[in-house]
């Protein structure tokens, strides 16, 4: 009944890795069994920074679809479960396919504070997802749930020192709005828990007077807190991260390389003590490290905001999963 349960936990805490969603929330971190990551990373890109002007409302839709067929552990490499007896060391076998359109309404406000525009916004992301789950001979489970994930919002203040620098502050929240279930083999698109988000996300764009008119270098920078989950006391631990991109405008057209970067600086939390490696079942802490990269496409339309077609690679992953990300992204200013 222990190894039973053992590997049960495992699978929990594989699928919870896997399971990634939309927003400009919260952790990719090494989350909590049975529930979803709160930010799949690489979601900003060109003038990541770039608020539009005062006045200007926006929507944006983010659909992107991932798919990883491997899960890793502390190792950075495939993760192994010890079955013990005939069975030994069997390699963990993950399929994991999600497919998530995040919708985003973005309010740059009329309102000055400390020289800056206020802006606000929110996110309503929704999710379906699928995954499947064995060691060696031995199936573990398969899930699958199509439901609301969690709804981010937050407020921020942009600026626009120069014409070749913009950037703005901001501090999101993320509620716990989505399904969520932590019995048996149950997957969640939501938390039951906050996730508590400060960041500060800059471009740099080259102009004609510029050495290299054109060229681009933004990023969002994140940093990530959890609160505790009520319903297991388990504490996802904090992390900083990053989207990336540098790229270069030819007229309408942007090229560029974008991806995400994180490191979790806290181990997981379990009822206030150190949480147990799922692999190896020792309290040494469970903490991710993540990096991802791949080309973006972006097309300007006159007046009427863009579309932005990106890939990006799993190219090194800690305790998550390894896959591939395909995003497609739309920008438009609305009438009102």
């Amino acid at each position: 009944m222990g190894k039973r349960r053992g590997i049960l936990s495992l699978a929990l805490l594989v699928l919870c890795f896997s399971l990634c969603y939309l927003g400009v929330p919260a952790s990719v971190s090494a989350i909590e069994p049975g529930t979803a990551a709160m930010y799949p990373g690489g979601n900003e890109d060109f003038f990541a920074g770039a608020l539009p002007p005062a006045g200007t409302k926006v929507f944006i839709n983010y659909l992107t679809y991932y798919d990883s067929t491997q899960a890793n552990g502390n190792s950075g490499h495939q993760a192994q479960i010890n079955f013990g007896g005939k069975l030994g060391v069997q390699n963990v076998d993950l399929r994991l396919q999600t497919l998530v359109d995040a919708m985003r309404f973005v309010d740059v406000t009329k309102v000055r504070i400390l020289g800056g525009d206020l802006v606000w916004h929110v996110i309503v992301p929704v999710q379906y997802l699928h995954a499947s789950l064995a060691a060696g001979p031995v199936d573990i489970g398969t899930g699958t749930m199509t439901a609301l994930g969690d709804v981010e919002f937050g407020a921020g203040i942009a600026w626009h020192p120069s014409k070749t620098f913009h950037h703005v502050f901001a501090v999101d929240l993320v509620a716990p709005t989505g399904h969520y279930d932590n019995s048996g083999l149950g997957v969640s698109t939501g938390h039951n828990y906050w996730g508590i988000n400060p960041l500060w996300a800059w471009t740099y764009i080259g102009d004609k007077n510029s050495p290299l008119p054109g060229f681009e270098v933004s990023s969002k920078m994140m940093y990530w807190y959890y609160t505790v989950n009520s319903a297991d006391q388990y504490q996802s631990g904090q992390n900083v991260s990053a989207d990336y991109l540098v790229g270069q405008h030819f007229g309408p057209w942007g090229f560029g390389a974008n991806g995400h970067y994180l490191y979790q600086i806290t181990d997981d939390k379990s009822h206030g003590q150190t949480a147990m490696d799922p692999y190896t079942g020792v309290a040494t802490g469970v903490d991710s490290r993540y990096f991802s990269v791949g080309p973006a496409i972006q097309y300007e339309f006159p007046n009427h905001g863009c579309v932005t077609l990106k890939w990006q690679h799993d190219v090194y992953a800690q305790n998550y999963p390894s896959g591939d990300h395909f995003w497609l992204k739309f920008i438009w200013p609305l009438p009102f």
